[in-house]
């Protein structure tokens, strides 16, 4: 007979019968192995999840039809003094490109609550940087314009087609960004005027 607080174990077989402070918990060797196939159920999804996680970033980063995405969304073209500074974005620029702007178009965003730009942008100098594989870029800045709506956010850069620009970008934790929004974006024809005699 067991005391008061005292534990006990008496194998019954299958089963094993645990006595303890004068309560009984059953266990079954079944609902043990049952919850080890459920445990075992959950690791396998959270793994599989994360997969998804860094598939779909990886994909974001690549893009569609060979295009290196260049996301401007999160707040990375904040404007400090420093932006009004070219040897500074220059400076901090991971890569420095010029190119021709293809196409500009506008889109909802899912919620229908903000407009997204899409900028094809051909590649056709690294001026700083080591090439991407991607001959593409394709900006994603806030605002825009979609029929007699528009929206303008005053530190994201504007593009338009058939322009040769040159853009300042940073790569942060594998993600690419335009330095200083506008700032960080300079018309070629207006660099080469100032350097006419």
């Amino acid at each position: 007979m067991a005391c008061a607080g005292s534990r006990v174990q008496v194998p019954l077989g299958p089963q094993i019968s645990t006595i303890y402070k004068g309560q009984r918990v059953l266990w079954q060797i079944s609902s043990m192995m049952k919850n080890k196939r459920i445990l075992l159920g959950i690791i396998g999804l959270l793994i599989l999840v994360i997969g998804l996680a860094i598939f779909a970033k990886i994909s974001n980063i690549l893009g569609a039809k060979g295009k290196k995405i260049v996301n401007s969304l999160e707040g990375s073209n904040l404007l400090i003094e420093e932006c009004s500074d070219k040897s500074y974005i220059a400076k901090e620029a991971d890569y420095i490109i010029e190119g021709t702007v293809e196409k500009v178009e506008s889109k909802w965003n899912e919620d229908k609550t903000s407009i997204l730009t899409y900028t094809d942008f051909r590649i056709e100098n690294y001026v700083k940087g080591n090439p991407f594989k991607e001959k593409m870029l394709q900006f994603i800045t806030s605002g825009g314009k979609i029929g007699e709506i528009g929206q303008v956010v005053t530190d994201e850069p504007i593009f338009h087609p058939d322009k040769k620009v040159r853009v300042y970008l940073k790569e942060i934790n594998g993600e690419l960004s335009i330095i200083c929004g506008p700032l960080g974006v300079e018309d070629l024809s207006e660099i080469e005027e100032k350097t006419e005699p």
